[in-house]
């Protein structure tokens, strides 16, 4: 993965600067910018996947950004539910523990010892069903099928043999948040877009696993500055 690419792509885009100011003020729009700059971010993703030259999208195409944004949020709600039944468990015992603390020094001592063994249990789930939500909103992505995010065999098994690959995601994603911390210099005005420039980058780095993971069938912008209608990936591959 180029690393390096994630940070200078932005600036290679002729209009980077009016794309990148309108990405700033986007998330001031309730709820709506939110899932908008999350769909913009894989935008991106599928733009590098598919060889564009120049994949910051343009935000005409808002409506589509708001769609990709709010199914990639009912994907990754679904992928960590598990994470937050674990979680309520472990309120469940530690308000538990603290009913019959005065009851029983020995009940209250297992039960809390029960409910901190949870706590390991959670932070694995975390990573793991942040991983899988990953690898299915790329399936998503590479396939414009919503069913496909949703074949957990596959998914895993994709998370499995290409861990690596999202390991490197984990890398940008920690560099882009030193990234959009830097906006807090501006008086923290600033934050607003570095933080859209680090979704972007992170965008970035999805779409160069997508590349790895989902290559395509047949070459894509065969110039640079071609923008006709790119193909469909191949299917998935099967494990």
């Amino acid at each position: 993965m180029e690393i390096g690419k994630t940070f200078s792509f932005v600036t290679e885009d002729e209009q980077w600067i009016t794309k990148v100011l309108i990405g700033g003020l986007i998330p001031l729009i309730p709820i709506v910018g939110t899932f908008a700059v999350q769909g913009y971010s894989y935008r991106v993703a599928q733009n590098v996947a598919r060889g564009n030259p120049r994949p910051l999208p343009a935000w005409g195409e808002f409506g589509d950004l708001l769609k990709t944004g709010f199914m990639a949020f009912v994907i990754q709600f679904v992928y960590v539910l598990p994470v937050a039944i674990i979680y309520g468990i472990f309120v469940a015992l530690t308000i538990a523990a603290a009913a019959i603390s005065g009851e029983s020094e020995g009940g209250a001592a297992f039960v809390g010892l029960l409910s901190l063994c949870f706590l390991p249990l959670i932070f694995i789930a975390a990573i793991v069903c942040s991983f899988a939500a990953l690898a299915a909103i790329m399936r998503y992505l590479a396939t414009d099928s919503f069913g496909e995010a949703f074949k957990f065999g596959e998914v895993l098994a994709m998370l499995r043999n290409h861990i690596g690959v999202f390991l490197m995601i984990l890398v940008v994603a920690i560099i882009a948040v030193f990234v959009a911390g830097l906006g807090a210099i501006a008086c923290g005005i600033g934050a607003l877009f570095t933080a859209f420039y680090a979704q972007c980058m992170i965008g970035h780095a999805v779409g160069q696993a997508m590349q790895r993971i989902f290559p395509a069938q047949q070459p894509v912008y065969a110039a640079p500055g071609y923008y006709g209608p790119p193909p469909g990936y191949g299917p998935p591959p099967s494990y």
